[in-house]
Parts: structure tokens; sequence; C-alpha cells
């Protein structure tokens, strides 16, 4: 009997070991697996950076950004005529624009001019100081409407305004001696005059604002934003 028992349990063992062969064989060994963990190396970001041909991360990132040129918006310019010059003040209002960086053309207008303006003003001033001290004297007596002229005929003369009206005229003098300007006067310009004017190409808008402060220091000039040629 206990050998009818010992032959059912090998015969048993016989048959799990034959229906789970696979799992019980050792797995295969891959060939160049084998890993050395005291071999291994941690390589710092510094090191890598180090190495050639291998750009830093950081500057990856920074070609890639800056890989598209960058446009910017043009400057906006336009044309600007700057009129009504006689010969003795033109050649101060190109120093001017030259000082601006800005290049102008002569333009001759050969036209009798027969509008009669009234000019009043302060006589020039031995020098620009002298105008500069006289000018903040006179706002100080509380008038602000004045300019420093800079045309040569004319230069260091402070001007209060120019009129087309002569009783308009008249009546500023009458303002100014009364406020305590003395020696304010009124005169007759641009009459019977042929006259130039500029023309002056490219002009940012920061040049035309310096343009506008800078004009009424030319006594009956014109300025004006045309449309290019």
């Amino acid at each position: 009997m206990r050998l009818i028992v010992l032959l059912l349990l090998l015969l048993n063992v016989g048959l799990y070991a034959y229906f789970n062969m696979n799992q019980l064989a050792p797995a295969p060994v891959t060939a160049n697996k084998e890993i050395n963990p005291e071999k291994l190396i941690v390589v710092s970001q510094e090191a890598l950076d180090a190495m050639p041909n291998n750009e830093p991360a950081s500057a990856m990132i920074a070609n890639e950004s800056t890989s598209f040129p960058q446009v910017s918006e043009p400057v906006k310019t336009t044309c600007y005529t700057w009129g009504n010059f006689t010969q003795t003040n033109l050649p101060a209002a190109q120093v001017v624009l030259a000082r601006l960086g800005l290049q102008s053309e002569i333009k001759q207008e050969q036209v009798a001019i027969e509008e009669r303006r009234f000019w009043v003003y302060y006589p020039p001033l031995k020098s620009a100081e002298l105008a500069e001290s006289k000018a903040a004297e006179i706002r100080a007596l509380g008038v602000q409407e004045l300019y420093i002229v800079q045309d040569s005929q004319w230069r260091n003369a402070i001007s209060f305004g120019l009129f087309q009206d002569e009783q308009l005229a008249s009546s500023l003098l009458n303002e100014l001696q009364n406020k305590g300007v003395k020696n304010a006067t009124k005169a007759l310009r641009s009459a019977g005059k042929s006259l130039s004017s500029l023309l002056i190409k490219a002009v940012s808008l920061e040049a035309a604002t310096e343009l506008q402060k800078i004009k009424p220091e030319f006594v009956g000039t014109d300025l004006a934003p045309i449309t290019c040629p």
C-alpha cells in the first residue's frame, strides 16, 4: 500500500514539472548587460557645459529665442516748408537746421511781398547772455510771450509779436509800457522784399517739435508740414 502511494506521489510531481517547465527554467542571461555600480560617475551641469561641441542649456534657449531678427518700426518722418526768409536771416536758419541734423533745399520766391507786418520788439542786445538776462527781467514784470531772436540781422533782439493789424501792435506796445518794459518799440517789417523758403525733408516727430520751438525766434517766418515732393 505504501508503495502505491509513493508511486502516485512521484507521478504527480513529474506531471507538475512537465506542465510548468517554462516557469521553473532560469531566465536567460543577456550578454553585455552587466552593470557595475561602483563605476558609475555623476556628471555636473558645469562639466557638461565645459565639454566641447556642447552648449549649455541656457545658451540653447537663448539662441532659439534670438534666432529671428528683431524688426524695429521705422521712424515716421515728413517734410516741412519754412518760408519768408530774407537774405539776412536765411543763413542763421540753415545753421539751426544743421544743428538738428536736417538737410534743406533753398527755394527762391522772387515775388514782391505787399503785405505789411508790424513788429513789437526790444532792440538787439550785445550778447546772448545780456539778452537772456533782459528776457528774465521782462518775464518778472508779467510778460510771458517773448522770444530771443536768432537771425543774423536782429540777433539777440527780444520779440513780443508780429501783427498784420497795426492797431493790435500798438495795443501790445502800450501794454508792455504800462507793465514797465522800457525801450520796447514797434516797426514795419516784410514790406516789398523778395523772400526765400527752405524745403526740409525727412523731419522726425522730435525734430518737428524742436522746429516749432525755434520758429518764433525768426520773426516773420512761417513753418508748415507739406506733402513730400
